[in-house]
This record gives C-alpha cells, sequence and structure tokens, in this order.
C-alpha cells in the first residue's frame, strides 16, 4: 500500500534522514522507533509531503506521490496525524472534524465510527478544540485524520506527552484500527507499545536504518532492551 525507496531528506547542508527504504502492506501497522533526533518526524513528514527537500520516491497504491502537492497526497488516501497535533483551537470538536470534507473523501459514516473509537469527542463535540486536554486534541487530532477515509495512516509520535491513562485510549483505538484492516505507520519513541500492536518494525538511529525485523526479533535485541526498554 505504501512503497519507500531509498527516501533520503535534509534541511540546507544537514541530511536528517539517509537512504530510507521501508514498506507497508495492506492492512498492516509498521512501527518506525528511536530516539529523539533520529530523523522519525523528518521521515514522516517527507513520505506525507510536508517536507519538500528529499530524494527518493514514495509510491502510495503504486502511485508515485513524492513530487506531489500536499493537498493531492491527501485526496489520494494518506493521512498525518503530525507531532504536537495542531489542532485548529478557535474550532469546535465538530468543526475541526468538518475540515476534512475538503479532500473529497469524507463521508458521513466516518464521523460515526470516529465518535465510536473516541466517544470522549461525541461528548464535547460543541467544545472548542482550545480548551481541550492534550490527551483530547490527539484524540481529535486522530479522528481528524480519519475522516479523510485514509487509505494509509500515518501517525506521529501519538503518546508524547499524555498520561498512561490517556495513552491507553489512544493505543487501544490504534489496535482497533488495525483490527478492521487499516494500514497504519506508526512513528513512536515509546519502544515498549509500539512493539505490543505492530507487525513490523525499522529502528532508526542517527537518520538511518539501523535494525528491521518482527517486534519479537526487536524485543529481544540486547541494543533495543538497553536503550529503549529499560
Amino acid at each position: 500500500m505504501l512503497q519507500v525507496s531509498e527516501l533520503s531528506a535534509s534541511y540546507g547542508a544537514i541530511r536528517a534522514v539517509r537512504n530510507i527504504s521501508l514498506h507497508v502492506p495492506e492492512g498492516s501497522l509498521v512501527a518506525v522507533l528511536g530516539a529523539n533526533g533520529a530523523g522519525k518526524s523528518t521521515l514522516v513528514q517527507s513520505i506525507a509531503g510536508v517536507h519538500r527537500e528529499k530524494t527518493g520516491s514514495v509510491r502510495l497504491g503504486g502511485r508515485a506521490i513524492q513530487k506531489l502537492p500536499l493537498h493531492r497526497i491527501t485526496r489520494m488516501g494518506l493521512a498525518l496525524v503530525p507531532e504536537g497535533r495542531h489542532v485548529v483551537t478557535s474550532l469546535t470538536v465538530a468543526e475541526n472534524l468538518g475540515l476534512s470534507a475538503f479532500s473529497g473523501r469524507s463521508r458521513p459514516d466516518l464521523l460515526d465510527r470516529v465518535y465510536s473509537l473516541f466517544p470522549r469527542l461525541a461528548e464535547r463535540r460543541a467544545q472548542e478544540a482550545g480548551l481541550m486536554s492534550g490527551g483530547e486534541q490527539q484524540m481529535l487530532a486522530m479522528g481528524r485524520a480519519l475522516m479523510t477515509d485514509p487509505k494509509v495512516l500515518l501517525l506521529d509520535e501519538p503518546s508524547m506527552g499524555l498520561a498512561p491513562s490517556i495513552i491507553d485510549i489512544i493505543y487501544t483505538a490504534i489496535a482497533a484500527l488495525h483490527q478492521e484492516g487499516q494500514s497504519i505507520l506508526l512513528i513512536e519513541q515509546d519502544a515498549t507499545r509500539a512493539l505490543q500492536v505492530a507487525d513490523h518494525a525499522h529502528l532508526l538511529q542517527r537518520g538511518e536504518v539501523h535494525m528491521s525485523g518482527s517486534p519479537a526479533e526487536l524485543a529481544n535485541s540486547e541494543d533495543i532492551r538497553k536503550a529503549y526498554l529499560g
């Protein structure tokens, strides 16, 4: 469903991501792990079309998207839930979810799906997003992406800065989406959480893939246990 080949990304003279290749088969959940500064967010922003200073190829459903503008990439079925959420704080929950209608992929039934995954959003549909907690805003950011009916959902650090109880809710939703057959690329520093839900995982270090394999293979790696799992 998503094929990334020899992707490199830079900030001026600084190369943040180097020759990364990975793929997300249809219906699978692939995790990209790594510490702060490893290049995870640059990688996912480059895939999504947010970061433009890059080389290599990105294909969605067999179609090249690396040179397309962001709005066309969204309309083709790639949705990014960015690090930091970036909800529109002056709009209500319902209005934020309604923003996804521009993609041309939104349908009325998708709202029921979002509210089913995150009942708290249904309860607060008339509330301004800026008055919500960080965890509720994360739910809203995920819901907004799901309103575009994505072929592939990109999640950038969905657990960052959240309380454990809220992380449980977020990962319960991720697991439910995976079970429904949603294709997901999960960018995550919390290796323990990510490996619990992933089908396959990659470890990034200094902008390069250091290790790839099944969750069990990465969890059993001595390097990963010491650095990421405690």
